[in-house]
């Protein structure tokens, strides 16, 4: 497929992604959109970087068959929701009980996909008392040596093996990857497709993955890149916790042919949390997850989900430098895939 063909896919004509939004005690805007079953069993989904609430929408079809509200907010710096400077991996908690005390929800899941994994996992080690259910998808734990990268395709070993020298080149890179998607996103997208494997250029290529990825990006950069690279130098360093810390049971989804989050790094996870019941599935990638939505679901929820009970909601008011440092670096590093 060929950028113009993607180009007349998303255009900047396209309607606005809807969203909501809810303020937070210190003041700040926090966006969320839903999808799946509006009554069924409560779930936030937690997006990879850079992403947005957007990114859910290709697990809708799954959501509802399974029965499953699927919540998907965005923090802070992505979409709409407002920046928290200085923040890290664990004051995202907060933010979330807020959202749940809003939508007058006690008992929820949670999930994340890719480098949302370490905001999932604070939120089992924050707030246990709260939660149903917790899974990982597809997830990207620590890169904090050559090791980890065992698997990964080339493009995305030299990429982290730079990221392991300096922290700060993640970030860097990030921002410029931002601007570029600010300019043409869906160029963008049409290069990511070419680097992919196939098992994973096919379900990108296709509709309605293409459109939402395209506009899933958008609304990553809506505020502009500093959130995304904010969050690739996080991911890098200390999160503030170690999986072992994390004592809360744990479903662990993953593709054996994701070059991206490679299935040894999925061992490692899974042998690393105390409590983990890993998935492993056969013959599919990094974007496997989009067909496999209902049955992730079903997988978190077989013992059967429990009624969502009410609490009293917080108070809150709902309403609809660096491009010279890389000189060509970002002509020979691949561009982050879906939910990265």
């Amino acid at each position: 497929m060929t950028t113009a063909e993607i180009s007349s896919r998303a255009t900047d004509d396209d309607p606005e992604p809807p969203h909501s939004e809810v303020r937070l005690a210190d003041g700040r805007t926090l966006s969320w959109t839903e999808y799946g079953d509006p009554r069924g069993e409560p779930l936030f989904f937690h997006h990879g970087i850079p992403s947005s609430r957007v990114a859910a929408a290709v697990m809708d079809p799954g959501a509802a068959r399974a029965g499953v509200r699927l919540i998907a907010p965005e923090r802070p710096g992505f979409g709409y929701s407002d920046p928290l400077p200085g923040r890290d991996i664990l004051d995202w908690p907060s933010d979330l009980r807020q959202l749940a005390d809003y939508l007058e929800i006690e008992k929820f899941s949670v999930a994340g996909i890719s480098a949302g994994l370490p905001y999932t996992l604070a939120c089992a080690l924050r707030m246990p008392e709260r939660l149903h259910r917790v899974a990982l998808v597809s997830g990207l734990g620590a890169i904090d040596s050559g090791e980890v990268l065992e698997g990964m395709s080339y493009e995305w070993r030299l990429i982290y093996t730079l990221f392991l020298k300096s922290q700060r080149l993640a970030s860097l890179w990030m921002r410029g990857y931002g601007r570029s998607v600010q300019k043409r996103p869906d160029r963008v997208v049409a290069e990511q497709i070419k680097r992919m494997p196939p098992v994973d250029g096919a379900i990108l290529g296709s509709e309605p993955t293409l459109t939402n990825r395209i506009t899933d990006l958008r609304e990553a950069f809506r505020q502009g890149p500093a959130a995304a690279g904010d969050e690739a130098r996080h991911h890098l360093e200390p999160w503030g916790f170690e999986l072992r810390d994390v004592q809360f049971p744990v479903v662990l989804w993953h593709a054996m042919l994701d070059e991206s989050h490679p299935i040894q790094m999925g061992r490692r996870i899974a042998a690393e949390l105390p409590d983990c019941r890993p998935i492993y599935v056969d013959g599919v990638g990094s974007l496997g997850f989009i067909e496999h939505a209902e049955s992730i679901f079903n997988a978190l929820f077989s013992e059967g989900p429990r009624v969502p009970r009410t609490v009293n909601p917080v108070e809150t008011t709902p309403v609809d430098e660096e491009a010279e440092i890389f000189g060509g670096l970002l002509d020979v590093l691949p561009e982050p895939v879906v939910g990265e």
